[in-house]
């Protein structure tokens, strides 16, 4: 039986990789986008290397959309046994933009919530399964911090949710890890970073 990876962000580098190794590997591949024509280039690559590949469109812009591509997906290909996310605000063109305070701040909190509503969604299947990945890439964000109650950078939620979740399955046979590319890790985050073998290890 085949199994599945889905990317959010297959438009970034990293995101393409991802789907490439894994598919190379024997996963049917997923690309999320709001846009087909964003993943086209890829996905014929992917199927010029006999990778069985769908793209799936729509607005993931709000938990419960993110939440809601996932259902649909699943219905549509089965369960899912790996997830790629990779929607950082600052994995974008327009990165000036992303950085204005103006902005910067709110779209950092959406894609975290979007972040934690996609696991949210996946988790429960793969606990049940022992088997799983969920990797999260936040590209040119600081992933050091182990926030105190009422810290409201969404970066370092991000960082400390994701190492809760890495202890807490650790058991489970589900692999959580996070890719940071041009990031600063401090040292009490040295360890999470050892311990996660790579943003491509398979479910």
């Amino acid at each position: 039986m085949s199994r599945t990876l889905v990317v959010f962000g297959a438009q970034n580098s990293a995101g393409a990789l991802a789907a490439r190794q894994y598919g190379n590997d024997g996963y049917d591949v997923v690309l999320v986008a709001d846009d087909a024509q964003c993943v086209r280039a890829l996905t014929t690559v992917l199927e010029s290397e006999g990778i069985s590949t769908r793209t799936f469109t729509g607005d993931v812009s709000s938990p419960e959309h993110a939440k809601a591509m996932i259902r649909s997906i699943r219905s549509t290909v089965g369960p899912i046994d790996a997830v790629y996310y990779g929607l950082d605000p600052l994995n974008t063109a327009d990165y000036t933009a992303a950085l204005n305070p103006a902005s910067g701040t709110e779209a950092c909190a959406l894609t975290y919530l979007n972040m934690t509503a996609v696991v949210d969604e996946v988790l429960p299947e793969m606990r049940s399964r022992k088997s799983g990945a969920i990797l999260v890439e936040h590209n040119g964000t600081e992933a050091a911090a182990q926030p105190t109650p009422g810290d409201d950078d969404p970066a370092a939620a991000a960082c400390s949710y994701l190492q809760g979740l890495q202890q807490e399955l650790a058991c489970d046979g589900v692999h959580i890890g996070m890719l940071s590319i041009g990031s600063l890790f401090c040292r009490h985050n040295v360890g999470f970073v050892q311990r996660s073998s790579g943003p491509f290890t398979k479910a």
